[in-house]
């Protein structure tokens, strides 16, 4: 059977269209007249706005599609990441030990290359999530997390 609607093919005894919503009869030969019928529909998460978002903000694309506790996760590694990095550096600069200052260097340089590691991946992450969810959403019709 096809929806009288949209004219997407319908599996026998299926109460509603999954393209348009549109109920069938009983018999499955029409529309059902009178009845309320709910569509829900979901906005599209655009991939380019989650990976600028994350560009601007570690983990802000991954809280605009959604996964708020991975986006508050990265968020939170990113500082752990940045403040040790960020006083071993100062500490180095003003010791007067030339070994002293060449080992926190090279500690800062370390977790500086890890930070931005951690942004460029979580930039690449954000694209591909918004990806999934629009993925998800066209073929289930329902959010995916």
């Amino acid at each position: 059977m096809y929806c009288k609607n949209c004219g997407s093919r319908m599996e026998d005894g299926q109460e509603f269209c999954v393209k348009c919503g549109t109920g069938a009869d009983s018999t499955g030969t029409g529309i059902v007249q009178g009845s309320a019928q709910v569509v829900f529909y979901f906005r599209d998460k655009s991939p380019g706005i989650a990976a600028i978002l994350s560009l601007l903000w570690v983990g802000l694309g991954q809280v605009y599609v959604g996964k708020v506790a991975r986006g508050l996760l990265l968020m939170l590694a990113v500082i752990l990441l940045s403040l040790p990095s960020t006083l071993i550096l100062f500490a180095g600069v003003y010791m007067n030990d030339f070994d002293a200052v060449t080992a926190a260097l090279i500690v800062a340089i370390v977790l500086i290359a890890t930070y931005i590691a951690v942004w460029v991946w979580n930039i690449f992450d954000a694209y591909k999530l918004a990806n999934e969810y629009n993925d998800y959403v066209k073929a289930n019709g329902d959010r995916p997390w």
